[in-house]
């Protein structure tokens, strides 16, 4: 996995299956960095005062407890 590749997420929790419904399952890799990435979601949503926006968040890249990575693409 590198910066640039789009990964598609799975909720195991509550929390991250409510992130994976709001902002879907496709993300872009942005960083990664000491064992975690940073990743930016696919299409904007709303935000906070009907502001649209991309959501970013760092995961784990292994045993994350809210989301498993499913597949890798280019």
């Amino acid at each position: 996995m590198q910066v640039g590749n789009w990964i598609k997420l799975k909720g195991k929790t509550r929390h991250g299956k409510n992130r994976v419904h709001q902002h879907g399952d496709r993300w872009l890799v942005e960083e990664i960095r000491s064992g975690t990435m940073m990743l930016r979601s696919e299409f904007k949503t709303e935000g906070p005062r009907g502001h649209r926006g991309f959501d970013g968040r760092w995961i784990k890249l292994n045993d994350d407890p809210n989301f498993e990575i499913v597949e890798v693409t280019k």
